[in-house]
């Protein structure tokens, strides 16, 4: 899996419980380092997880997301 492919697997934009809307955001993306959360307005992030692949971080990430109630591609 490759950058683009968990952009478009993962919602881009989520509304979480009690930071507000948050946007995906990769932080890292590294030969070896890969990482992302979703970034809220008042600088906070949630969600987010480092991992040495993209589709590591799908992988752990996706399900989690999915039982919380998001829509996630290919699950």
């Amino acid at each position: 899996m490759n950058r683009k492919e968990i952009w478009s697997r993962l919602p881009d934009i989520i509304d979480h419980p009690s930071h507000g809307y948050g946007e995906l955001e990769i932080v890292v993306d590294n030969e070896n380092d890969k990482g992302l959360c979703y970034r809220h307005e008042n600088g906070t992030a949630s969600f987010g997880t480092y991992k040495t692949s993209w589709q590591k971080i799908f992988d752990d990430l996706g399900p989690w997301m999915q039982e919380k109630g998001y829509k996630i591609q290919g699950l």
